[in-house]
């Protein structure tokens, strides 16, 4: 993947696919260090979301106006969580494969599974599924759980969520039983 860098538009030209965002990344940071790049403004954010066990999840952002441009006619494909505007050209068609996952590889050692990585993601967010199902049938939206006002109690319950009802002269509290 060569890189034409055309600051007085704001544009980067790529000569094929990026399928590689960290190299994508290490290759605007070179033209950003460069002499010819210092009086233009940076023209990218990079994050790695860390997934555990050493992987990690790369994003890149197109900032301070950048924009980048397939200069070719050609099918082209850009693999990974890539923001910014993609400058349309006759006989250019672009793919954008983003994700919501990454996979990892270790080569010459150890590295996770996708096994370990799934778990890992599923620990972190159980406690949150939980509380969103709860929620959800709390409001009634779950189907075949309806959530069930009892007046006589001063409960409501839903599916294994039982909260009780409690009215004063001006408030009603609701907890969680």
């Amino acid at each position: 993947m060569a890189l034409t860098f055309l600051p007085g538009s704001l544009v980067i030209e790529s000569d094929s696919s990026i399928l590689d965002l960290p190299a994508f990344h290490a290759a605007l940071r070179d033209w950003e260090d460069s002499a010819e790049a210092a009086v233009y403004p940076v023209t990218h954010t990079y994050k790695e979301i860390p997934l555990g066990g050493g992987a990690i999840f790369p994003a890149v952002d197109l900032v301070n106006g950048w924009q980048l441009r397939f200069p070719a006619p050609g099918n082209y494909t850009i693999r990974g969580n890539l923001g910014g505007t993609i400058l349309p050209v006759a006989g250019v068609y672009v793919e954008r494969q983003t994700s919501a996952a990454y996979v990892t590889t270790a080569i010459g050692g150890s590295g996770p599974s996708a096994i370990s990585i799934a778990e890992a993601v599923r620990s972190e967010l159980t406690a949150e599924l939980v509380r969103l199902r709860e929620l959800a049938l709390l409001h009634g939206l779950e189907p075949g759980a309806p959530l069930v006002v009892d007046d006589a109690n001063g409960t409501r319950s839903a599916g294994a969520v039982v909260q009780s009802v409690v009215t004063s002269q001006t408030t009603t509290t609701v907890s969680r039983q």
